[in-house]
C-alpha cells in the first residue's frame, strides 16, 4: 500500500490531552498499548491492538475503527465500531483525549445550511 503524503487528506492531525500535536501522515495508523502501533498508547485500559485511523482520499475524510477493543473507542462520549471524523471530535481510547483537526475538511453531509 502506497502511503505517500499525496495519497491522505492533507493538513489533519491529533492533539493529544489538549498540548500534543501529532500529524496523520499515513493512510493507515495503527492505534494501541503495543510498540509496533504507530500511535503508542502505554496505559493498561488500551488494548495491544485497540484502533485503526485509516485516510479515504476520495472523500477527503479519515475513519476511525475500532479493532473489538476491551475499553471500547469513544468519538464525542458514544462508543464506536466505526466513525468518520470531524474537526473538532474528540476521541477516548484508555482515557486518553485526542481531538481531531483538519485544516480544509471536505463538507459535512449531515450539516445541510438552512440559512436562505
Amino acid at each position: 500500500m502506497d502511503e505517500e503524503i499525496g495519497d491522505i487528506p492533507q493538513n489533519a492531525f491529533f492533539v493529544i490531552e489538549g498540548v500534543k500535536i501529532y500529524p496523520l501522515v499515513k493512510r493507515l495508523i495503527s492505534i494501541g498499548r503495543r510498540v509496533e502501533n504507530d500511535l503508542v498508547i502505554d496505559d493498561p485500559r488500551v488494548s495491544r491492538r485497540h484502533a485503526q485511523l485509516r485516510a479515504n482520499q476520495e472523500q477527503g475524510q479519515f475513519v476511525l475503527i475500532d479493532l473489538n477493543s476491551t475499553g471500547g473507542t469513544f468519538v464525542n462520549g458514544r462508543r464506536i465500531n466505526q466513525s468518520i471524523l470531524y474537526p473538532g471530535d474528540v476521541i477516548s481510547i484508555g482515557g486518553l483525549l485526542l481531538t481531531f483537526n483538519q485544516d480544509e475538511p471536505p463538507p459535512r453531509p449531515d450539516l445541510i445550511d438552512t440559512v436562505r
